[in-house]
């Protein structure tokens, strides 16, 4: 039996427009209504995930969220923190650093903010900024301390020039760090143990929910370890294929209501 469903957002709650159809909304109400608990589970800040858990009616009773792909769980209703996990100082250092060798622009994620080390905001911080509804800071790079709880870096840029950088990225910082190209466009570098699947296994263990007992849909490489983790991992048609290859089961595309198709077949049936 199905007690608990997470849902990505980008690429499977919402359509290439970004909207969550009348169709996903009300199947994901209907799963509320009896009981399941929904869980936004994305890569997005809190502001960016808002918009789509005020819609659902999150807050209106012990609703959670998985911010920052799993550096970051919240309870909606009451904004109390469950768990969250930061880079430290040295990490963020040696990230950036790492960084400033390439044309892409960076960001540091804090839990309501992006800064920016740099004077230039690229087309592309900007673009991704507005996405999940961030403000953009510029800081000097001598300001920056672990009490603003980052969380995470992100390399941005055109899909070409983060290609170069993710090809550069030696083994010894894959090791040391959580590294996912969650976008064509951005990749994103977190402490090590920071993943969507940690969060999820995080999460129900303390709302006492066995795995198994987990529905987890997504479409990206940052789903990777919530669909691994997930009692029933299911992955949207327009997932990658390294993504299939561990699904449980394949739904419909987020352009075919496939979050709806999926939590009709194998949470309302089981």
């Amino acid at each position: 039996m199905i007690k608990m469903i997470a849902i990505d957002i980008d690429g499977t709650l919402v359509n290439e427009q970004k909207v969550m159809t009348h169709k996903v909304k009300e199947t994901i109400q209907e799963a509320m209504r009896r009981g399941i608990k929904i869980v936004l589970c994305t890569g997005r800040p809190p502001a960016g995930i808002k918009p789509y858990a005020d819609e659902l009616g999150f807050g209106e009773h012990e609703d959670y969220i998985i911010a920052q792909n799993g550096a970051y769980i919240l309870r909606a209703d009451t904004d109390e923190t469950v768990y969250k996990k930061t880079l430290t100082l040295a990490e963020v250092q040696e990230i950036y650093e790492f960084g400033k060798g390439f044309s892409v622009g960076t960001l540091l994620v804090g839990e309501h903010h992006y800064y920016s080390l740099e004077d230039e905001v690229t087309e592309s911080m900007q673009k991704d900024a507005t996405l999940v509804n961030m403000d953009i800071s510029v800081l000097d790079p001598t300001a920056v301390s672990e009490e603003m709880g980052l969380m995470k870096i992100l390399y941005i840029g055109e899909p070409n020039e983060v290609d170069v950088i993710d090809s550069a990225i030696p083994n010894k910082m894959r090791d040391d760090f959580y590294i996912v190209r969650s976008q064509e466009f951005l990749m994103e570098v977190m402490e090590k143990s920071s993943n969507k699947g940690t969060a999820l296994t995080k999460l129900a263990d303390h709302l006492g929910i066995a795995m198994e007992e987990v529905m987890a849909l997504g479409d990206g490489e940052n789903d990777y370890e919530m669909i691994q983790v997930a009692g029933l991992g299911v992955v949207m048609s327009n997932g990658t294929d390294n993504l299939k290859s561990i699904a449980n089961e394949i739904t419909l595309s987020n352009e075919e209501d496939g979050v709806a198709h999926a939590i009709e077949k194998w949470a309302f049936q089981s």
